[in-house]
Formats: C-alpha cells, structure tokens, sequence
C-alpha cells in the first residue's frame, strides 16, 4: 500500500507581518541600547582624573563702534602712544605723563609753547618761553592730530640757556596746510639730552586750547598762555 505524503500548508499573511514587525522592534530596540552604552563609555571618560578637559573656542574678536560713540572717545583719550627713544628704552606720551614737577635733575624746569598757523601764508609757528636748571641741548620735535590725518615735523636740536624763548617756523605745502587746519590738537615734545630716562615722562606738552579764526588757529596749552602773548 503506497503512502501518501501531507503537503504543509503555507504560513498565512499575518504571520509573516508580526514576524517581520518583531525583527524591526529587535533591531530598533538592540541600536538603542549600543547608543547608551556608548553615551555611558564617554561620560565615564571625562569623569577620570587624567582625563583631558575640553578644548575652548577661540576667542572672539573685539567689539567695534564708532569713533563718535561716547565709550570709543573715553578709549581713545586715555590711550597712551609709546615710541622708542634714541636708547632703544619705551618712552610713552598720555594724559598723564606731563603732571607734576620735574626733579631738577631733569632740567627743564618750565616750557609754555604756542603753536599758530596762517592758511594765507602756508606757514606754521612754534614760540616756546622756557626756564632750565642748567644749560643743556634739547631735542624738538612737534606734531598735530585732527580729523584730516596728523602732521609731523621733523626734529631739530639746539642748545639752550638757562631761561630764555626760540621760535620756528615751518614752510607747509597745501595738503599739510589742510591737517594743520583741521588739528584738534598740537603734541611738543622738548627732549633735553643726557638725562636720566625717568625724565622723559616730562618731555611732552599737549596743546588743546584753540583760539583764533578758522584760517589762522593757535593753539596752546592753556587760555591763560593766549591771553598772556606768550
């Protein structure tokens, strides 16, 4: 008697959608839990003692404003200006660098300069009136800074007495006329030579005050000085 074999029937539909729905979840559920075991690793890493701190960001640049702007103007007025002197030693200029007296191993004892300026003539003028503890050689030099850029003349050294006045007088061209004009101030610089360097905190005077017309300004250092002629 032959035996007849039974197919097998075919899994339905359904069954093969929750087999195929288990894989997913499986597989969701096993990316799951190898995130967190790696979350867990590093956090462990940077709680060891040797462990490196993070690295910061670099540092951001500066905030810019206006030159018109209140907190620019206070920066800009208590800037100091440093230059290298003929001994290779830092010498700055700022708001407070000229108070006080010189120590009278510092010679100059007192200095009222004048600067003016003629637009008709093209021409500059320093007259300084001065007093010195001895007689010595002085290095001047002046410049300007206003809102058309700065103007520098060069140097010049002379051998002063013990009291006494000089003056100078610069040719300027017409784009030199023009920063002299528009100068909001004048910087002098009188230099006496072979002295300490702590007495070159007292080279400089700033000559803020502005008198006179628009074509022929002088300055000086105080309106006292004007009123005086000196």
């Amino acid at each position: 008697m032959i035996a007849r074999s039974t197919p097998t029937p075919a899994p339905s539909q359904r069954a093969l959608r929750l087999a195929w729905w288990g894989a997913f979840l499986l597989t969701i559920v096993l990316l799951a839990a190898v995130g967190f075991a790696r979350s867990a690793s590093a956090a462990d890493l940077h709680a060891l003692p040797g462990a490196s701190a993070p690295i910061p960001p670099p540092f951001e640049d500066g905030e810019e404003c206006e030159a018109d702007e209140p907190e620019c103007a206070e920066a800009e007025s208590e800037e100091e200006e440093c230059e290298l002197g003929e001994n290779g030693d830092e010498e700055c200029e700022g708001p407070d660098l000229t108070e006080g007296e010189a120590p009278p191993e510092c010679l100059l004892t007192t200095a009222q300069p004048r600067v003016s300026v003629s637009a008709g003539q093209q021409r500059l003028r320093l007259d300084v009136r001065y007093t010195l503890a001895g007689p010595a050689d002085v290095s001047v030099s002046l410049r300007s800074s206003g809102s058309k850029g700065s103007l520098a003349l060069p140097a010049s050294k002379r051998h002063l007495s013990h009291s006494g006045s000089f003056h100078e007088t610069a040719q300027l061209g017409e784009a030199e006329t023009e920063r002299a004009l528009a100068a909001k101030q004048f910087t002098l610089r009188l230099q006496v030579l072979d002295v300490p360097s702590s007495c070159h905190r007292y080279d400089f005077r700033h000559l803020r005050v502005r008198h006179g017309g628009e074509q022929s300004p002088v300055f000086s250092e105080t309106g006292a000085d004007l009123r005086a002629g000196r």
